[in-house]
């Protein structure tokens, strides 16, 4: 019964940011997931009253510590740019210990939890064919799947992680239940393909294949074979890279705009990373830090056509080791490489493939995404990792010996660590609670505004700002708010804040907008200029400062007839209704300037 309620706890962290709470974004997430790590904790102490919990501390607990020690010390309290990102770190380590207490326990099964995770694919690739086939809205107006997320990238990426823990049970499985986890394999791996994520196709080809040649040894049968005839193996191994770099070609070539937008957003992390490579910015502070870097490169003339054409709003470096580079430094990287590499040792000392293999799948799908900027991903990660290092249940006569004379100690230590963590989850909690009240509080703002009731927003607004102010939707919405009741220059001030926590170009032809309805014409042409380096080929900023060089104190028609002139003749890097109504408004203006 224990070993049942361990799998139904732990299934239920998994899920618990999969639920829509409060605004659903990451800071309204925790709460879900911190109420889920208290049950867990609840659930640590318990085992840790039972004879037979195996915990001990190890060498992936102190490196896992002092990096989420580390990242908190790097974090910087005074801008607050993204304080959800420090309450989910010190929530993760929670996790861990939780997890690591949970799976040391001969009360836990690590196969029934396998099979849970299991579950869980097989209904997320449910909700996705049920999207697909119109049964059931997706999370995004663009995309027909997204699962429980707003994107179909992290949902297939999510699920590739799953299946090699399917694939893992599938090789071992005997009689019927081969059947059924060949079902369970073959439901989550169709849904894949549709959602058209090259990062989840290549991520779930080397970690199905990894898992595999781990059951089959295929490394020592190449070894083998690579010391009886060293020019055949030579030759298969070259034939394998070729065909890995077509395979690479080709799926450059299937969204080739888009591929070329990761590389140059990676050129320019690249620089950040060159500036402060040892300690990073700090966490929260990639946007801030890549719009920087973004217009300077294009403002010292850099920048070749397809950069112009792929440039734009960063919100993620995707790829998960830069952005610890930029946050972090080398010494965040560090810490994560030791640990993943430490725990990944233990996972295959002990077989652990099927954890093994998902970590794996993580592992790749982090070069050229961004999971760990999304809560499910680091919630997996962190309990796969404490079930790759958590000893085995059945253990030979001479160790069981040896776990007696230590079981008393052991035992003190799980239950003295237990209460700590229930203890700071029940803290958590506490300090969260509030995040419901505070999301309808923000949708009653909104509505006002949206009502036109601005001077009541505004006030709403003004309440919410110090909890909300790593938002940019949010400082958009206020600075809206502000500057349709008239105070436009506090709208500027709001939208200067927006600018710390978002590198988003439209931000700039807002406050420029907001600059030019006060007048201040200069700062207005300023902020149009600085959206136009951070996206060289958007319209939008050349009719802007068309429409500016017309105003009466700031009339220059020379000006005014170029950036019409360019507006006219530019190609849109996405032609809709919007574009041409920007064209008819430069035409005339065009014709009222011959």
């Amino acid at each position: 019964m224990l070993r049942f309620i361990s799998t139904i706890i732990l299934c239920g962290v998994l899920c618990s940011t999969f639920i829509d709470y409060g605004a659903n974004d990451c800071f309204f997430l925790l709460f879900p997931f911190t109420v889920s790590v208290g049950i867990a904790g609840l659930l640590a102490l318990a085992l840790s009253m039972l004879k037979g919990n195996s915990f001990r501390l190890t060498l992936p607990d102190g490196l896992i510590t002092a990096g989420v020690i580390y990242y908190l010390v790097r974090y910087d309290y005074q801008l607050h740019l993204a304080d959800w990102k420090v309450i989910y770190a010190a929530l993760l380590l929670l996790l861990w210990y939780i997890s690591r207490i949970i799976l040391s326990s001969p009360q836990a099964s690590k196969k029934m939890v396998s099979v849970g995770i299991v579950g869980i694919g097989c209904l997320l690739a449910g909700w996705g064919l049920l999207q697909l086939y119109g049964f059931c809205h997706s999370n995004h107006f663009l995309y027909r799947i997204t699962g429980p997320f707003f994107n179909p990238g992290p949902y297939s990426g999510y699920l590739v992680m799953l299946l090699p823990v399917c694939l893992h049970h599938l090789l071992l499985a005997k009689g019927w239940q081969r059947y059924c986890w060949w079902g369970a394999f073959a439901l989550m791996l169709c849904i894949i393909p549709a959602a058209m994520s090259r990062s989840a196709w290549v991520a779930i080809v080397v970690s199905l294949l990894w898992v595999l040649g781990m059951h089959k040894d295929w490394w020592t049968a190449f070894r083998n074979f690579a010391k009886r005839t060293p020019r055949k193996a030579v030759g298969y191994v070259t034939s394998v890279c070729v065909l890995a770099a077509l395979v690479c070609v080709l799926l450059f070539q299937l969204k080739a705009d888009s591929a070329r937008g990761r590389l140059f957003i990676w050129k320019n992390t690249c620089t950040a990373i060159a500036e402060q490579p040892l300690i990073g910015y700090g966490p929260g502070s990639f946007q801030m830090v890549y719009g920087k870097v973004q217009a300077a490169y294009f403002a010292a003339g850099k920048g070749t056509v397809d950069e112009k054409r792929v440039a734009g709003y960063a919100e993620y470096t995707f790829n998960e080791y830069l952005q610890s580079l930029v946050e972090g430094g080398g010494i965040l990287l560090l810490f994560i490489l030791s640990f993943g590499i430490s725990v990944f040792r233990q996972g295959i000392a002990h077989k652990r493939y099927d954890f093994c293999g998902a970590l794996f799948s993580l592992a790749v799908f982090a070069f050229s995404s961004y999971p760990l900027q999304i809560l499910p991903f680091g919630i997996a990660g962190v309990v796969f990792s404490a079930a790759c290092i958590s000893k085995e249940e059945v253990a030979c006569a001479s160790e069981e010996e040896k776990e007696k004379q230590a079981d008393g100690k052991k035992n003190l230590l799980a239950l003295a660590l237990s209460v700590l963590l229930c203890g700071g989850a029940g803290i958590g909690i506490y300090k969260l609670r509030n995040l419901g009240e505070l999301g309808e509080q923000w949708y009653k703002a909104n509505i006002l505004s949206y009502s036109q009731v601005y001077d009541v927003a505004s006030t709403g607004y003004e309440r919410l700002y110090s909890r909300l102010n790593y938002h940019p939707d949010f400082l958009k919405s206020y600075a809206g708010s502000l500057y349709s009741e008239g105070r436009s220059l506090d709208a500027c001030k709001i939208l200067e804040r927006a600018k710390q926590v978002s590198c988003n170009f439209d931000i700039w032809n807002i406050q420029g907008r907001y600059y030019q309805s006060a007048g201040y014409y200069r700062s207005a042409e300023h902020c149009f200029e600085q959206s136009l380096l951070l996206a060289p080929e958007r319209l939008y900023p050349y009719y802007l400062l068309a429409k500016l060089y017309v105003e009466p104190k700031f009339l220059n028609q020379e000006k005014a007839k170029q950036m019409a002139t360019i507006v006219m003749t530019k190609s849109p890097k996405v032609h809709s209704r919007a574009v041409d109504e920007m064209r008819k408004e430069m035409k005339q203006l065009l014709s009222r300037y011959k």
